[in-house]
């Protein structure tokens, strides 16, 4: 692995990293804008760069400069500017954008989840509402999903920081998406992530506490959901072989 590297502005390569990711800017269309601080080179709107988590080529063809409601096409861009860019589905927060794949910027790291919930739809008509503007909320941030291991229910565990963001996100569902939602509390206290890759077999030999369970994130990262610390404790305790991490493993 490379040594970590400073990147000057001054740098040839276009480069920049997405810091936020914001959905339904434009209910009308439910367009989704992920906004890009330019770190170095020059950018020009049509430029072809390497989305370096995904390892793919991707056009930036629809960026803007958005100031409250107005959008400007941006055609050009330098270091220290932020650019939005519409209709790229695949960009995460902390991603970097490159025409030199071998630049790759450290991910904005995360808080750890402190409180965990159940959203789930109570009015079937609106499920396709409900389940979009979820995706596309989650991917801004707000909250974390988490999809328990063994279970037939499709309704995801979701966990943030504090219970205003469960706020916010309910109340987004139901003013921007005319989604009901109903909040249900779930049985957990703290969350840690396993080793990156850990194989499965691997999660199979783990002798849980009561309470516990075993889920993974979006990224498909295993982790450990406990119902109380003490429980957390008393698992470290007993499994001081078993890495365990407050925050998620690099991409």
């Amino acid at each position: 692995m490379a040594s970590p590297a400073l990147i000057a502005p001054t740098h040839p390569a276009f480069s920049g990293f997405i810091f936020k990711i914001q959905a339904n800017m434009d209910p009308k269309h439910r367009d989704r804008i992920a906004f890009v601080r330019v770190v170095s080179g020059k950018f020009e709107r049509d430029m072809v760069v390497t989305h370096v988590q995904s390892g793919r080529k991707v056009r930036l063809s629809s960026s803007h400069k958005l100031f409250g409601n107005e959008r400007e096409t941006v055609n050009e861009a330098f270091p220290g500017d932020i650019i939005g860019l519409v209709g790229h589905d695949g960009f995460g927060i902390g991603d970097t954008l490159t025409t030199d794949p071998a630049i790759c910027y450290d991910e904005i790291p995360r808080f750890t989840p402190e409180v965990f919930e159940y959203f789930h739809n109570p009015n079937t008509a609106k499920f396709k509402q409900f389940r979009q503007g979820l995706d596309q909320l989650l991917l801004e941030g707000v909250a974390q999903a988490f999809h328990l291991k063994d279970t037939a229910s499709r309704v995801p565990l979701l966990a943030a920081v504090g219970p205003l963001q469960f706020e916010v996100l309910q109340y987004r569902l139901e003013t921007e998406y005319n989604a009901e939602t109903r909040r249900e509390s779930a049985p957990f206290q703290a969350v840690r992530w396993l080793p990156k890759g850990i194989p499965p077999e691997d999660l199979d030999t783990l002798s849980l506490p009561t309470g516990a369970r075993i889920a993974h994130d979006g990224d498909q990262n295993a982790v450990l959901l406990f119902p109380t610390e003490w429980s957390l404790n008393y698992f470290a305790q007993n499994n001081p072989k078993v890495e365990l991490s407050p925050l998620a493993p690099k991409k």
